[in-house]
């Protein structure tokens, strides 16, 4: 018996606690695009500057022969409209709008540019570029080159890294 009275009075005592109450639950998500898939030539693109000599680098601002260079995606899935690359890596300490480079030569660093050469663009900066409907595709024509932000170059290696991030839209 006193084990059913103990019970009579949890429950008693626990009414006051029971109710009824309204509540509303909002419940959010985003539909995003599948993403488009990065060419095997762009994983780990090399593109060679060639040699420069340190006499065609003596100016601030002086820079080597463009190398033109493409990043492809492609296979992306319909409703993808845009791919946007952001352009990551370690900036030189003269220019931070450029790439350090990690080679043996001094006062030298990466310039990377748009085809035509008209946008520059520097560490941290964005691209972005429309994907092809009929080939669902899209490609980053861009150009690079060694250059000296403060001038008086000296001989020795050039070696640079440019990560970039795909976004797709």
């Amino acid at each position: 018996m006193y084990r059913k009275r103990y019970s009579v009075v949890f429950i008693f005592l626990t009414l006051p606690l029971m109710g009824r109450a309204d509540s509303n639950i909002n419940i959010s998500g985003q539909v995003i695009a599948s993403p488009c898939v990065v060419d095997t030539g762009t994983v780990s693109k090399v593109v060679n500057l060639g040699e420069e000599t340190k006499q065609n680098l003596i100016n601030a601002g002086d820079g080597g022969v463009w190398s033109d260079f493409d990043l492809l995606v492609q296979s992306c899935p319909a409703g993808t409209s845009s791919v946007t690359a952001k352009f990551t890596g370690n900036a030189d300490t003269q220019d931070p709008t450029a790439w350090k480079n990690s080679g043996t030569s001094n006062n030298v660093a990466l310039r990377i540019a748009s085809r035509d050469h008209a946008t520059t663009y520097s560490v941290n900066s964005t691209m972005q570029v429309n994907v092809d409907s009929s080939t669902r595709s899209s490609t980053f024509p861009l150009s690079a080159r060694m250059f000296t932000p403060q001038g008086n170059s000296t001989a020795g290696t050039f070696q640079s890294v440019m990560n970039v991030d795909f976004t797709y839209q």
